[in-house]
């Protein structure tokens, strides 16, 4: 609600006022498309990282190859096209010569539906940028297209770039901000040194985006080159969920300035106190001494020097809105700071949808998306199972929805398992059905009644097969 067309940039292909945007605005080199793959299709957790690499370098190699071909061809719905609706033998003809060529063969085809279900769980937030380069009846595009690297290099722009999503979208969103982050933050380490740049990066909640593989060693660097991140957390234990315990701490121990605000839970209260410092303070005792004597009653003073927290945790505990603990780098005290909330003004609606009509090749792609998430599930091995809904599971962690995209993932998979009790019972049927020329002919009429029974239990199990099937596809689409 504070963005100015005249000087920002918004960033939301479910906005009305988001602007043009492509991969190849932005990427030109391999080590681009690279770096962008990165920041689309995170690892997560210490599995195995054949799947999440073998994705990215689909993703890095189609996207590059893109770029020989003329540029009316260079949009997005034709690199989903290329990656998702292909056959395995068209995609690996086209990129023959890459080093994806033999991920996405027909003879390895197990794996290679495996590796794009993958890909497809992730790059599918690409599809919501379709549409974003129309034109008007001179041909003349309607948005502006916009480079995220351009924009950060040009020191003449002083407006700000909006990444923006609200709960419902962020999901969706999740690896789209993900990645424009990511070029943004490379974008200003390409930059010369200058001490006397400014350029701001704010990140509420960034434990809800991807793991961003780069930040730490950002966050060391961009400093000389004029960057400074502003980095909200709600809680630390969220920030060690998506990047490890000893990156968390790495970025923790990189941000000088410190604002800590209420913490209820007594843990994170221990953790933030402890933070905040310690100091020595020289405590004063008073000692008495009685006896039977008068001259015996007397009165000692004792110094003391013990340490003790600076702020302790039930003071954290304790703050009101609006109120923090501040610490800064140098020789200054830690302070409480009091804020007075002032209402600011808003410039413009928070969201105005953009109403869009999906081409039909959009609507295919979105199949497609659907088909490969559930295809691979249907022909991997129960191991690989586990594995693939674990990287679609963490695709929504830390999401206020992650039961119900949780949910999705074990239902495909539910789905997935009863297909296959029906495809094995359609083989346990075959091999019931009796070989009439081997039997006597006094049980010929046995016989037929069980063949009967056969075929009909053949075709009820097909009947089910297609139905589930179909049901499976009804569901996703749904969704």
């Amino acid at each position: 609600k504070f963005y100015n067309p005249a000087t920002d940039v918004l960033l939301n292909p479910f906005d009305e006022r988001c602007a043009y945007w492509d991969v190849w605005c932005d990427a030109h080199e391999p080590s681009d498309f690279e770096n962008m793959a990165s920041a689309l299709i995170p690892q997560h957790g210490e599995g195995d990282p054949f799947w999440v690499q073998s994705a990215r370098t689909i993703f890095s190699s189609t996207a590059f190859k893109m770029q020989d071909e003329p540029k009316m061809n260079q949009t997005t719905e034709r690199l989903l096209e290329l990656m998702l609706t292909s056959e395995l033998e068209s995609l690996s003809e086209y990129l023959k010569g890459t080093e994806s060529a033999s991920l996405v063969s027909d003879k390895i085809q197990k794996t290679a539906i495996s590796i794009k279900s993958v890909l497809a769980a992730y790059i599918k937030s690409l599809r919501f940028l379709a549409g974003l380069d129309e034109k008007d009846e001179q041909g003349k595009l309607l948005r502006r297209k916009f480079s995220i690297r351009e924009w950060v290099k040009n020191d003449a722009e002083n407006g700000f770039l909006f990444l923006s999503s609200n709960a419902q979208q962020h999901a969706s969103l999740r690896p789209l901000i993900s990645m424009w982050l990511s070029i943004a933050s490379t974008a200003i380490l390409e930059q010369d040194e200058d001490p006397d740049r400014r350029i701001w990066v704010l990140m509420d909640e960034a434990p809800s985006l991807h793991k961003l593989p780069e930040l730490a060693e950002t966050i060391a660097e961009v400093r000389k080159f004029g960057g400074c991140y502003v980095i909200g957390i709600q809680s630390f234990a969220q920030l060690k969920k998506v990047y490890g315990e000893n990156a968390a701490l790495e970025m923790f121990d990189l941000l000088n300035t410190r604002l800590f605000f209420r913490s209820p839970s007594n843990e994170m209260a221990k953790i933030s106190s402890h933070d905040l410092g310690e100091q020595e303070v020289d405590v004063s005792k008073e000692q008495y001494s009685y006896g039977a004597n008068e001259i015996r009653d007397g009165v000692s003073l004792g110094h003391q020097t013990i340490t003790r927290p600076v702020v302790t945790p039930s003071e954290i505990m304790q703050l009101e809105d609006l109120q923090f603990w501040l610490r800064t780098p140098g020789n200054y005290p830690v302070v409480r700071v009091d804020l007075e909330f002032n209402q600011m003004r808003s410039l413009c609606a928070p969201f105005i949808k953009r109403n869009y009509t999906p081409s039909e090749n959009i609507k295919q792609i979105e199949w497609s998306l659907n088909y490969h998430q559930f295809s691979a599930v249907q022909h991997v091995d129960k191991a690989d199972k586990t594995k693939l809904q674990s990287i679609h599971d963490t695709m929504y962690e830390g999401d206020e929805n992650n039961d119900e995209r949780s949910a999705e993932a074990q239902r495909m998979t539910k789905l997935a398992e009863k297909t296959d009790a029906v495809a094995q019972s359609l083989i346990d049927a075959k091999k019931a059905k009796p070989t009439e020329l081997a039997l006597k002919d006094a049980e010929k009429k046995k016989a037929a009644e069980k063949q009967k029974a056969n075929d009909q239990h053949i075709e009820d199990a097909q009947r089910l097969e297609e139905q589930q099937i179909a049901s499976v596809h009804e569901e996703i689409s749904l969704d």
